[in-house]
């Protein structure tokens, strides 16, 4: 009896492992440039990012460049930490918000980004700081939509 009590027990952890969701995932962060139309100067993008391990440090994009970051995020409760963060500034001003959450696991926020969520793409632009979403229409043809989050502010 506890020989098959044993058996049935391992088969009960063999298959509540395998209903659990991926504990890791890949993630693609990339930050794009695309402020046209003005001097070059003004147009650079300073951008500094972190996540909960890491300190980029600051960096800038030059007009219709980018910059991209592949990682392996945990996606297991209560790992579920992998989060990027940065600060923006432009010479149309800096983001309204100090600090931008630019890819977290939670998955609310991995659904903004289209509809893999494991791939977050943000961009400059004049008028302000957009995450671009990927969606897929009836064709599985890839569109992107950008959606406004931030406009420039001056912060005196």
């Amino acid at each position: 009896m506890a020989r098959n009590q044993g058996l049935w027990l391992f088969v009960a952890a063999v298959v509540a492992v395998a209903l659990l969701p991926a504990p890791t995932m890949a993630g693609r962060l990339e930050l794009r440039n695309e402020i046209e139309g003005v001097a070059v100067r003004k147009a650079k993008l300073s951008m500094r990012c972190w996540s909960n391990e890491d300190d980029l440090g600051w960096d800038v994009i030059k007009p219709m460049e980018s910059r991209l970051w592949k990682f392996t995020t945990m996606n297991m409760w209560p790992f579920q930490k992998t989060e990027f963060r940065c600060q923006f500034r432009s010479g149309f001003g800096t983001t309204n918000q100090e600090v931008v959450t630019v890819f977290s696991v939670k998955s609310g926020f991995r659904r903004e980004c289209g509809f893999l969520g494991d791939e977050c793409t943000w961009v400059a632009k004049r008028d302000g700081f957009y995450l671009r979403k990927v969606i897929k229409d009836k064709d599985d043809t890839k569109t992107f939509v950008d959606i406004l989050k931030s406009k420039w502010v001056w912060k005196w």
